[in-house]
């Protein structure tokens, strides 16, 4: 009996040890603040998805505004109607209204007084879980501007003037060539120093005279003039008032005209140039071994001539000629050593030619040569099987520095270089609209890409040009490169390598594959500008770029084709674009 009287004690306190039921009780109390919670850590990641969302939708609608903005002019700040469709439309397909629940959405695009795209975007988020703590809908508002950004930019156009570009756009191969060959040639005189850019012309050698093939109405050189100030204002339109910009121009034929620019570097750098070791170089040419009845006996071959006074500027008595002519150099080069019958070049171990960061030394295949066309004869005992040093002959020879060689295109000389400089439009209109910007002779892409590697090379002979402004990043560097044709070496023509039947310097005597050493030549040059980082753009006048254009192109997006005026101007204007890069401001 006494224990039974101590059970009810003993469950009592057994009752009170027992906790087993006090979570469930804790629990039920607890659900309604973690629902609350919850319910804000889910909502609250609902509306920074939403917004992450939203911001890149004003973004994507703010640059395709920028992007067709019709009109670019400043204080104008009503957006045209072509921008702020666009910018709706690329706004609305990057943010749908019921995504995540969103109720509504809107986006309103402007115009800034920069002539910039600014804009606005807002959604209305309805919660869920924090709703039913009586928490409304949640509107999210963004901002965005977009800008064109041009970074510091550096441009060298290389410009093909060779005589087809005289022709139209849409002329045939079959066309062009039977207007080229019939139209005759045209005279003028050399401007004087100075003229266009202010740094293309060779001092001292205004007046003489030179030729070109006549323009048809609408040519392609005449396009081309067009499409070269369409990119400078397409550029300028992007640019802001910090951006640096410089240009700077090649013109090719079968050589190009950089002898000043060589010699304003250092005019040791020309065999006979002051502080030359090299004083002589060699020509196909003739010398009087006597004469016969009063009539002089020549002998044809290759002869050395001392250039010092011809690379200088001044007027000198030609030795070739008994009649007292003079001769004075009109800026043009022969270009330095290579390496003959070549396909393949490896960019790291290139010869003087392709080298573009080379600097010459005492060494003679190292510097450049003038031109001197008028010493050139053909001779006529020069088999395939001879070499350049071969015994030469007394044969009668034609001198192809005469008028009627220069009217064919056999030898041409066009406008000078003009090095990396800030210029303006009306300066840029000058270069391209001066007298010497002509068509005429054949074409050397080769001579042109070396030419515009070698004055863009941010680590060669004209890296002072290129070099960063004070205190800014490194420039980007771009090579157009305008052609309206195939490449077209001739056997016939004096060029940057001599003449190619006669100095063999780039076939080595195989003639069948001119073409195609030329070709490699000019490959090699765009690698080594590529390697260099240099962007290269290619614009062919023809229905379609050819394979060495294409490869040539950092992209072969980035080769383009056309076959009229406007197309040109057109492809012009889009790479000035692509050069400006489109970016979100803010």
């Amino acid at each position: 009996m006494e224990q039974d009287r101590q059970c009810p004690a003993g469950f009592l306190a057994r009752l009170a040890r027992d906790r087993r039921g006090n979570t469930l009780a804790m629990m039920a109390a607890m659900l309604i603040p973690l629902a609350a919670f919850c319910g804000c850590a889910i909502d609250s990641a609902r509306m920074y998805v939403v917004k992450t969302r939203l911001q890149q939708a004003c973004d994507a609608g703010v640059l395709a505004g920028r992007k067709f903005m019709t009109d670019t002019s400043a204080g104008n700040t009503t957006l045209d109607a072509t921008a702020t469709a666009q910018a709706q439309t690329f706004f609305n397909n990057n943010f749908r209204t019921g995504w995540f629940k969103t109720s509504t959405a809107s986006f309103t695009p402007s115009k800034t007084s920069d002539a910039q795209v600014a804009g606005t975007a807002q959604a209305v988020v309805p919660m869920t879980i924090l709703s039913m703590f009586g928490v409304p809908s949640q509107t999210i508002n963004v901002t965005c501007q977009a800008s064109y950004d041009v970074g510091d930019t550096d441009v060298i156009f290389v410009l093909d003037t060779t005589g087809s570009m005289a022709c139209l756009p849409q002329d045939d191969d079959n066309t062009c060539n039977n207007y080229v060959g019939s139209a005759g040639t045209t005279s003028y005189a050399r401007p004087a120093d100075g003229a266009g850019s202010g740094n293309d012309s060779v001092a001292g050698y205004p007046g003489s005279t030179a030729y070109y093939v006549p323009e048809k109405s609408g040519s392609r050189i005449s396009a081309l003039r067009s499409a070269v100030l369409n990119f400078y204002d397409t550029l300028a339109a992007a640019a802001d008032p910090s951006t640096h910009i410089r240009y700077g121009f090649v013109t090719y034929t079968s050589t190009v005209n950089a002898g000043k620019a060589i010699i304003a570097l250092s005019p040791a750098y020309m065999v006979g140039g002051t502080g030359s070791a090299n004083t002589q170089w060699n020509y196909e040419s003739r010398s009087q071994t006597g004469n016969l009845l009063g009539i002089p006996i020549w002998k044809y071959q290759q002869l050395n001539f001392d250039v010092r006074s011809f690379v200088a500027g001044s007027t000198v008595t030609d030795p070739s000629k008994t009649t007292g002519a003079t001769n004075r150099w009109t800026g043009c080069l022969e270009e330095r050593a290579t390496t003959a019958g070549t396909m393949s070049f490896n960019t790291s171990t290139l010869p003087p030619d392709l080298d573009p960061d080379l600097v010459p030394n005492s060494n003679i295949d190292t510097q450049w040569k003038p031109m001197w066309p008028e010493l050139f004869y053909a001779r006529n005992n020069y088999s395939s099987t001879a070499t350049a040093t071969s015994t030469g002959d007394s044969s009668s020879s034609p001198n192809i520095g005469t008028p009627y060689y220069y009217q064919l295109g056999y030898v041409s000389c066009g406008k000078p270089v003009s090095r990396l400089a800030v210029m303006t439009r009306t300066q840029v209109s000058s270069y391209v609209n001066a007298s010497d910007f002509r068509p005429i002779g054949g074409t050397y892409h080769d001579t042109g890409m070396i030419w515009g590697t070698r004055l863009l090379s941010p680590t060669g002979l004209f890296a002072a040009d290129t070099a960063p402004w004070p205190a800014r990043q490194a420039p980007n560097r771009v090579i157009v490169f305008l052609t309206d044709g195939d490449m077209a070496p001739s056997t016939s023509i004096y060029g940057m390598y001599g003449n190619e039947y006669y100095d063999r310097r780039v076939s080595g005597g195989d003639f069948t594959n001119l073409k195609a050493y030329h070709n490699a030549r000019f490959l090699a040059e765009c690698a080594a500008a590529k390697a260099r980082n240099i962007q290269i753009w290619t614009v062919t006048i023809d229905s379609s770029a050819t394979t060495q254009m294409q490869s040539c192109a950092t992209t072969t997006n980035q080769a383009l084709a056309t076959t009229t005026g406007a197309g040109l101007s057109t492809a012009f204007a889009t790479i000035a674009k692509q050069v400006a890069m489109l970016r979100v401001s803010q």
